[in-house]
């Protein structure tokens, strides 16, 4: 049998069409060795290749096996886990809203908070069936495509509230308001496939790969929304140092580690100088807040008031004082503060302990991807989130404001429809975690390591 019709024979066992042609060009390469040995000793081309695919065994058998091994596989573990938060998150808002209403505060939920969860958890299931690797190929075109659409919606159609250009509004379709620095994290992942098509360059593929994050951040400055710039910067930054530790380019993995981290180092500091002495004067105040007012970081009164009704919990239960919690206005950015008020310590450290479980998980799982691909890309929205969550645990502690989007606790449809489609990208390559193919070739003269 040649090798052909042995691999035809072999591959049409697999089920999964996706791992059929990595699973062929991994046996070939196997067959053509063992053909190359034969004929060193003494085989004609023909008779050793007969002989190589004797070796390999029976074709469907071995397709059998191969089948067993390269399966899509669900991560029903971490879904359940994913469900569990939802319903938690969903429902400790609800009860927050009920004790700020009963104290004399305004609600803020609607029936829109169940649709978009339940949406959300089903846009995530979908997306958790797609091939992620197809954005490889794509990467650049798509990212580019974004940065412009989110360019000319902060230009020309976003809609000024609270001194901010952050929204979008789609009354039309029903949607509402679109929060455009949401829309901005799904660059990570595309940003991932950027990097992944510049493998095996040199010095001015890394130039051009710092260039591609800029249009994102400076588009989230321009809202302006320094968070979303600051975990923008974080995640791709931190993608960089990945893929330059990996060995994806042909370049000095120390010396290039050590001016990213100088970037990272430089670039804040820049920025605060530049804020420091040209800034606004409303931005020179609050930056002087937070630098010299240790007591009142970033948040002042809010701040103040917050780490007053902390004092007073408990490791479990309320505390000896009733809360006002009417007083803080946007008690729906500190619902964990609310456990922690209201239910003690405990619940909180266990609430937060599972999120950060379900993203630790996350980047252990996808930093052991054999898909490059879809281990920096894992990476990368795994780092997303747990920016997101560690802001947001200093702002519920009371040490800092720092205004974020937390996953499952966070208020907003677009965030959280957001948050489900990364989560999505995150089952799809623990899915394809067996099957998913490298879809861009190394270069010839790279030393990238698998």
């Amino acid at each position: 049998m040649k090798a052909d019709e042995y691999l035809n024979a072999l591959t049409e066992q697999i089920r999964c069409r996706m791992a059929r042609e990595s699973v062929r060009d991994e046996l070939r390469c196997h067959i053509e060795d063992q053909k190359a040995s034969f004929i060193s000793e003494g085989m004609e081309a023909q008779e050793a290749e007969e002989a190589a695919v004797r070796e390999m065994g029976d074709p469907v058998t071995t397709g059998n096996e191969m089948d067993r091994i390269h399966r899509p596989k669900m991560a029903w573990g971490m879904i359940a886990l994913i469900a569990v938060l939802s319903v938690a998150g969903y429902v400790i808002q609800r009860v927050m809203e009920e004790k700020v209403v009963a104290a004399g505060g305004y609600g803020w939920m609607s029936h829109w908070n169940l649709i978009y969860m339940i949406m959300g958890f089903a846009v995530m299931v979908g997306v958790c069936f797609l091939d992620y690797t197809r954005i490889g190929k794509f990467a650049r075109v798509i990212m580019a495509a974004a940065d412009v659409l989110l360019f000319a919606a902060v230009t020309f159609s976003a809609v000024m509230i609270n001194g901010a250009s952050n929204y979008i509004s789609l009354p039309v379709i029903g949607i509402g308001y679109i929060s455009i620095n949401y829309l901005l994290f799904l660059t990570v992942p595309l940003y991932a496939g950027v990097l992944y098509a510049y493998r095996g360059q040199g010095y001015r593929a890394v130039a051009k790969a710092v260039l591609w994050s800029v249009p994102p951040v400076w588009i989230a400055l321009r809202i302006p929304s320094t968070m979303t710039a600051v975990i923008l910067s974080i995640s791709c930054w931190i993608m960089l140092a990945i893929a330059v530790w990996r060995n994806w380019f042909r370049i000095s993995r120390k010396k290039t580690l050590a001016g990213i981290f100088a970037a990272v180092a430089g670039v804040p500091a820049a920025g605060i100088a530049w804020y420091w002495f040209f800034g606004a004067e409303y931005q020179q105040e609050r930056l002087r807040m937070m630098l010299l007012d240790p007591q009142g970081t970033g948040g002042g009164y809010l701040m103040s008031l917050l780490r007053q009704f902390l004092e007073d919990s408990r490791f479990a239960g309320r505390g000896t004082v009733s809360p006002d919690v009417s007083r803080i206005p946007v008690f729906q950015e500190f619902l964990l503060s609310g456990v922690i008020v209201y239910y003690g310590f405990f619940a909180a450290v266990l609430l937060a302990g599972l999120l950060l479980l379900l993203l630790v998980r996350f980047l252990r799982i996808s930093l052991c991807q054999r898909n490059q691909l879809g281990m920096l890309m894992g990476s990368g929205c795994a780092v997303l989130f747990l920016a997101e969550a560690a802001f947001y645990i200093l702002s519920n502690l009371g040490i800092t404001y720092l205004p974020v989007f937390c996953p499952f606790l966070g208020y907003g449809g677009t965030g959280t429809t957001v948050t489900y489609i990364l989560l999505g990208i995150l089952l799809s390559i623990y899915r394809y975690e067996n099957t998913a193919p490298e879809r861009i070739p190394f270069r010839r003269g790279s030393r990238l390591a698998e």
